[in-house]
């Protein structure tokens, strides 16, 4: 925050009072639903199951993972390291980029179980009230 110029080093007292605000509403689970809430279900279920991963990581995740409709395609390495190159401009190791295209594989094979049925049942559940927030929206 202090690099964005939000906050100044050494923090003042207007800082320290902006930021235990901050961690009021950053902790209440009613701020941090409606915060949420304008993010696109597919990217809601992503950060709830692998909350450790930011932006990069889950636009490499999601990269590797199939669409819910969409025909499945294989993805190289490659061709995600020049994506990152393009549209975030940074260089992103490699070596990282199939750490994550492990974990999408491992997501998508049936016999490992976890984290795909964590994803799945994040999306399901994500799915179910953006189709109840349509239904009470038309009534």
């Amino acid at each position: 925050m202090i690099d964005d110029g939000l906050l100044t080093e050494p923090l003042d007292e207007k800082d320290q009072h902006a930021l235990c605000l901050l961690s009021r509403i950053w902790t209440d689970e009613w701020y941090v639903a409606r915060m949420n809430m304008s993010f696109k279900a597919e990217k809601r279920a992503l950060m709830l199951a692998f909350p450790n991963f930011g932006k990069i990581e889950r636009y490499i995740l999601s990269s590797y993972l199939p669409k819910e409709h969409g025909p499945r395609y294989r993805v190289s390495v490659r061709d995600v390291a020049n994506n990152l190159r393009t549209y975030f401009h940074i260089e992103y190791p490699e070596i990282k980029i199939k750490r994550i295209r492990q974990i999408a594989y491992n997501m998508l094979r049936s016999c490992r179980g976890e984290c795909r049925r964590r994803y799945l049942s994040l999306t399901a559940l994500e799915r179910q009230s953006m189709e109840n927030q349509r239904r009470k929206s038309v009534k």
